[in-house]
């Protein structure tokens, strides 16, 4: 797959192409379904065309709380093997294209195809509809992909990862929910305690509720089980914003300011204020444990 990342009006191309157009965050298995059908036709080229920042970034100046980053959101469309994966810069000048203009930028790519969800929209205002697309390009809407009726969507998905259903998230993305950020320097407390942990910045991404998870921890090529805790450290030197830190099983490296992957694999409890740190310290050595019998199943 051919990936070319530029401004709109950089972003060139003169292979016929069947086209989807989102931003799929997350690549559930209804983005999954969508590309798929976009690589069954075989008179033209495949491609995907996505947008980066987020347009809430750009259209109201938030933080948009992400299932994937860029990186992972290439990652996942690569292995569906289409032939172009085109991301557009959402900036302002983007987004104040106006229907007409985006339809321009669409026969810049030589796009003849499209293939949409029924509520897709386009241009300054969102302005743009799929029969404006009609009267230009051959259009394909593509059915809701559901699941015991419910339709599934990125905020579906991020409501089951929110409540801590885990099982849920992964059926709807085909895969185990994964976050990716650098380790960070903490206050030092796990490693006083002989358990020490990784700190991660990862404020971009959805995150489970609090509690303590198993998770599976990818570094250089190898990986590793993990006891991950999110929350506020209730117990010693509470923490007024919230925490990820993952302590890794088998591990002992210097780590800060790299970078790990972590799948979350099963949530094993709350997080709890314990009235002593020797009850917490027997909970996290319980909490390793049952996290170093799980890796042990995977293996």
């Amino acid at each position: 797959m051919k990936v070319y990342q530029d401004h709109y009006q950089n972003l060139k191309n003169t292979d016929a192409l069947t086209i989807t157009i989102g931003n799929f965050d997350g690549v559930h298995i209804g983005h999954q379904g969508l590309i798929n059908y976009v690589k069954s036709f075989k008179d033209t080229k495949s491609a995907l065309l996505t947008f980066y920042p987020h347009p809430m970034k750009v259209l109201r100046n938030v933080e948009y709380q992400q299932l994937s980053n860029l990186d992972q959101k290439a990652k996942f469309i690569e292995a569906f093997n289409l032939d172009y994966m085109f991301i557009a810069t959402f900036d302002e000048a983007f987004s104040s294209l106006s229907s007409d203009n985006f339809i321009g930028f669409l026969k810049d790519l030589n796009v003849k195809r499209i293939i949409i969800g029924r509520d897709f929209r386009f241009g300054k205002y969102a302005k743009g509809t799929i029969e404006d697309l009609q009267k230009q390009f051959d259009v394909v809407v593509y059915d809701d992909v559901k699941r015991e009726n419910i339709r599934i969507s990125t905020t579906y998905i991020k409501d089951l990862i929110y409540s801590g259903d885990l099982e849920h998230a992964e059926i709807m993305l085909s895969r185990p929910y994964e976050i990716t950020g650098k380790v960070i320097h903490g206050d030092g407390v796990g490693r006083t305690l002989g358990m020490p942990t990784a700190n991660l910045d990862v404020n971009a991404y959805v995150l489970p509720k609090n509690g303590v998870y198993y998770v599976k921890v990818f570094y250089e090529d190898k990986v590793y089980g993990g006891a991950l805790n999110i929350g506020y450290n209730p117990t010693i030197n509470y923490s007024i914003t919230k925490r990820v830190e993952v302590h890794i099983l088998n591990f002992n490296e210097d780590i800060y300011d790299k970078a790990l992957t972590l799948q979350f694999i099963k949530y094993l409890r709350p997080e709890y204020q314990f009235k002593s740190k020797e009850l917490l310290m027997i909970q996290l050595a319980k909490d390793i444990q049952n996290s170093k019998a799980l890796f042990e199943e995977d293996i």
